[in-house]
């Protein structure tokens, strides 16, 4: 308990460092000015993300994923203005309907990437059934074996319902929110794409996208890869099945240039002050995180697992 409290008073040293050296107005000149930056957020507060977009709308100019796309897709840049950033939270989480007031008093619009079969039921996301300690190794052994361990261990499969204890959205709280949220593809159920065998990572892109598009009434083109991994597989089924553009948890801006099947992030906590966010928007803390662990380049390594 004492170690974890001095890292966290280190780590806030660390942002308000980065904050009032004048490191992230350099990094935000240097990197955001000419490049889209893109945010992830979960599962935050209404209070949190108000306070969050107070100081986004005063640095950057925020446009929609679709905005993006469609400037990536035909390279015309013209649309895209200086210090552009983009706001994506991931797996449809139920609270993000309490955000709704915020989205709509900023004027913005940003993505919500949905798993398809746990929004509209009482089904739960896979690791909040678990104890946290195993989170991590799960995710790196093969689907199979993770789903058979869950079964064992926790009483859990996928298609299981928690009678009164929703985690997700549901479809009319969707079709309220569509009118100024977009809404991409998070697979299914939510497994690590590079431990699924090819007919699992199949299944868990097209039919999701079915019904996903089915629920909107509309085409959905966008996707984010849970907990960032994929591979060169997952890439050319997303193209299979029409998706453009698909969002990575590599460290980075996106450009013209940029591989739309492989856009960056900076990151971002639900939960972070606004010397935090500050700092996470210079992609400082995501680029250590991942150096930590062996990789020099900003990209998360995703790990294939051997069925």
């Amino acid at each position: 308990m004492f170690c974890h409290t001095m890292t966290g008073k280190i780590y806030s040293l660390i942002h308000l460092l980065i904050r009032f050296s004048g490191i992230a107005d350099l990094c935000r000149l240097i990197f955001a000015k000419n490049n889209v930056s893109i945010i992830l957020y979960h599962n935050p507060k209404p209070e949190i993300f108000e306070k969050h977009l107070k100081y986004l709308c005063r640095r950057y100019n925020l446009i929609s994923l679709a905005e993006f796309s469609q400037a990536i897709c035909t390279k015309d840049w013209k649309s895209i203005p200086s210090y552009a950033l983009i706001i994506t939270m991931d797996d449809g989480w139920k609270e993000n309907y309490n955000l709704l007031p915020v989205i709509i008093q900023f004027r913005i619009r940003p993505t919500i990437f949905l798993t398809s079969h746990i929004i509209n039921t009482e089904r739960h996301f896979w690791w909040t059934t678990c104890n946290i300690k195993d989170i991590e190794r799960l995710k790196n052994i093969p689907n199979k074996q993770r789903m058979n361990e869950l079964l064992e261990e926790c009483k859990y499969y996928p298609e299981k319902e928690y009678v009164s204890d929703r985690q997700a959205l549901n479809i009319p709280e969707i079709k309220i929110m569509k009118d100024y949220v977009d809404f991409g593809l998070h697979t299914c159920f939510h497994p690590i794409l590079t431990s699924c065998s090819h007919e699992e990572k199949r299944n868990e892109i097209m039919i999701s996208k079915i019904t996903i598009e089915r629920i909107l009434g509309r085409v959905t083109e966008t996707f984010a890869y849970p907990n960032g991994d994929y591979d060169q597989e997952c890439i050319e089924m997303l193209k299979e099945c029409g998706i453009k553009i698909a969002r990575t948890i590599d460290a980075g801006w996106n450009n013209k240039s940029s591989d739309p099947y492989k856009l960056k992030v900076t990151g971002v906590s639900d939960d972070g002050s606004i010397s935090k966010l500050m700092a996470e928007l210079t992609g400082i803390p995501m680029f250590f995180q991942y150096l930590s662990k062996g990789s020099f380049n900003g990209r998360k390594n995703s790990r294939a697992v051997k069925q």
